[in-house]
């Protein structure tokens, strides 16, 4: 019988790290820890670069040193470089155009250098926008939600940039789709990468909009300078072939019920 526990730690406690994985000695790791939240890391660049960097590196080494030889991690839509088309593992080229994508990017080549050193399987699992009901961080939804509040009455939205366009899927589809990530251990593929998205994608002012819907609020959308980034790329549209043809996996719930169930709590 497995059981589960939790454990609260910091991946860059590689004592405490090492300890767990050879105590527990997992069959494989799914490592998601990172800090995620764009703007964090571009106000807090070092510390990004500290959890997200040195840390995955610590745990890619606690994994060589207990005998793991499978893992695998959460990486980003983001590493990708900017184009007009949907994004796709073998046919796009990456680049890093803020420090959350420099990280991202930089982790799955330090998962391929672990399967290069040990042998192991390692697989990577570029997450697009992911939405639920109980993000803690103040992405996009959250914050539009927030803005909306209880209240009755027309609401003016405050946002930053209107044209941006992403491709969302839920919570739930993200960690099916981590799972079946995890389980590929093709032995004629050490290392490889895959899309978890919904191969269709919303702008802001959409996005805006159907929530409004959802709540049955008439909103205003105003631009705010301060909430608009620097960096933006217009476009992240992913192309979720891969993971269907060699996974089997594909996001089962559309983007409306998606949606509905991040902003109803259903």
């Amino acid at each position: 019988d497995s059981a589960a526990f939790a454990v609260r730690g910091d991946i860059r406690d590689t004592g405490a790290l090492d300890r767990l994985i050879r105590n527990f000695r997992p069959d494989a790791i799914l490592h998601l820890a990172a800090v995620h939240h764009i703007p964090t890391c571009e106000t807090q660049r070092a510390y990004c670069l500290d959890v997200n960097v040195t840390g995955t590196e610590n745990v890619l080494c606690a994994a060589e040193h207990a005998g793991i030889g499978r893992v695998a991690l959460a990486s980003s839509g983001a590493v990708y470089a900017w184009e007009n088309t949907a994004l796709s593992e073998d046919g796009t080229p990456l680049w890093a155009c803020d420090n959350y994508a420099l990280a991202k990017t930089g982790n799955e080549s330090q998962l391929r250098f672990w399967t290069q050193r040990t042998g192991g399987i390692g697989r990577a699992a570029r997450i697009f926008n992911t939405l639920a009901h109980d993000d803690p961080n103040a992405h996009l939804v959250p914050d539009i939600a927030a803005q909306l509040g209880h209240s009755a009455g027309a609401v003016t939205l405050r946002l930053g940039n209107l044209a941006s366009k992403r491709d969302y899927l839920h919570a739930e589809d993200a960690a099916a789709g981590l799972i079946a990530v995890l389980r590929d251990d093709r032995p004629t593929a050490a290392y490889d990468c895959f899309n978890l998205c919904s191969g269709i994608e919303r702008s802001v002012e959409e996005l805006a909009g159907e929530i409004a819907n959802l709540l049955g609020r008439n909103i205003r959308i105003e631009t705010d300078p301060s909430r608009r980034r620097k960096i933006d790329r217009p476009s992240q549209l992913g192309n979720p072939g891969k993971a269907r043809r060699l996974l089997g996996w594909t996001a089962r719930m559309s983007f409306d019920q998606a949606l509905s169930a991040t902003i109803l709590q259903k």
